[in-house]
């Protein structure tokens, strides 16, 4: 018998995934909003990154008034984990990043550039 190419590495109890937390927070500051509709349209419209130690949803937005020219931004559904690994992950460069902050509707917008500054100095010298 010839032996699995894949092979599936046991879930650990102790430990949640990252796809969990993101999930407890929908639950908690999302309101009626479903995380398996929301994980569906990114999966569909965006991109989701989902690894036991970072998830999240993203997608380009345009920031642009009606009628000016495209201002295309990342914006950032959920994000579980290092936002640095984010970052790195992204498929391209865009100017500016924008999220919302814990079911507070206002949309945030930052440059892509001084966000990645103020998370590294954030998180510098931690794992």
């Amino acid at each position: 018998m010839s032996r699995p190419i894949i092979r599936v590495i046991p879930r650990r109890r102790d430990r949640r995934l990252a796809i969990d937390i993101a999930e407890l927070c929908y639950a908690r500051w999302m309101g009626s909003v479903s995380f398996a509709d929301d994980l569906s349209h990114y999966l569909l419209n965006g991109m989701v990154l989902s690894r036991p130690d970072i998830f999240a949803m993203v997608t380009v937005i345009d920031l642009a008034p009606e009628g000016a020219p495209p201002e295309p931004a990342w914006f950032v559904r959920m994000a579980v984990g290092d936002l640095r690994e984010l970052i790195s992950v992204l498929p391209g460069y865009l100017p500016k990043i924008c999220f919302c902050r814990r079911g507070d509707g206002r949309m945030r917008t930052y440059s892509l550039d001084r966000f990645t500054k103020v998370i590294g100095k954030i998180r510098k010298g931690k794992p």
